[in-house]
């Protein structure tokens, strides 16, 4: 269960200050800008009501988001509530409706194969809504393939990121700090969960007490970006995530109206 999102920023010389853009669309610069403009020619309610409608879907996509991790941290399918819900080293899948969710491979490939025999190889896959299967390779799209043609995808995963998940999925089950290595329900403070990444690669760590958590980042700092450790990761987009970075606390900062 997950107890504590990240602190704020706390230095007011900040808080004026535009949020970060965390994905770039290549040539949109100028129709944002004419759009604006357009806006607040007419009038400037309308650019201000249109601000703010974005910004309540951006609440509305994340409590949405929230709903979906929590039910799943307790078992159940997201699309059809029932604790039916199993649990695979990638892959979890829903035995009652057939929902399912999965990572691909990060260091092994994935193999599209097409009906016609041939066979495209590339480092992820993603399914998109316009029934294409996309291939990509160290951040390029390499492939643009109909679902149509293709007869399956073949995810190929090296022994070692097989046996970190392993590892990984052995340490969360048992409950153990990241920092002391003591079993969390010995523990009578509040757990801290912490998403860092120490190059490209985002990490999740689990510690029994503020102290151990401290310790942690004193000893490793991060290498992505000097914040890392306090910087939320529903506002940024600077590695490669594993995890969301969501809990219970998102939840009720956004009830209190404070994010």
């Amino acid at each position: 269960m997950l107890k504590r999102f990240f602190k704020k920023h706390a230095d007011n010389s900040e808080k004026g200050a535009s949020k970060e853009r965390q994905i770039y669309i290549e040539g949109q610069d100028e129709h944002v800008q004419e759009a604006m403009d357009l806006l607040t020619q007419k009038n400037q309610f309308d650019l201000d009501a249109t601000l703010v409608e974005v910004t309540e879907t951006v609440r509305e996509a994340a409590k949405a988001s929230l709903r979906d991790i929590k039910l799943m941290e307790e078992g159940h399918c997201p699309a059809c509530g029932h604790k039916t819900l199993r649990q695979f080293l990638f892959t979890t899948v829903c035995s009652s409706c057939g929902w399912f969710s999965f990572i691909s491979p990060e260091e092994g490939k994935s193999h599209i194969h097409l009906q016609s025999g041939r066979t495209i190889e590339c480092g992820t896959t993603f399914e998109t809504k316009g029934d294409f299967v996309l291939g990509i390779t160290d951040g390029v799209v390499r492939a643009k393939v109909s679902k149509e043609n293709v007869e399956y995808i073949e995810f190929t995963w090296t022994d070692e990121e097989i046996q970190r998940k392993r590892e990984s999925r052995a340490r969360e089950e048992a409950g153990i700090c990241s920092w002391c290595e003591k079993t969390l329900a010995e523990s009578k403070e509040e757990n801290v969960i912490v998403y860092a990444a120490f190059g490209t690669m985002q990490e999740r760590f689990v510690f029994c007490s503020d102290k151990c958590n401290e310790a942690f980042q004193k000893q490793y700092p991060v290498r992505i970006h000097k914040n890392c450790y306090e910087r939320s990761c529903l506002d940024c987009d600077l590695c490669n995530k594993r995890y969301l970075g969501e809990d219970e606390t998102f939840l009720k900062l956004l009830e209190q109206g404070k994010v």
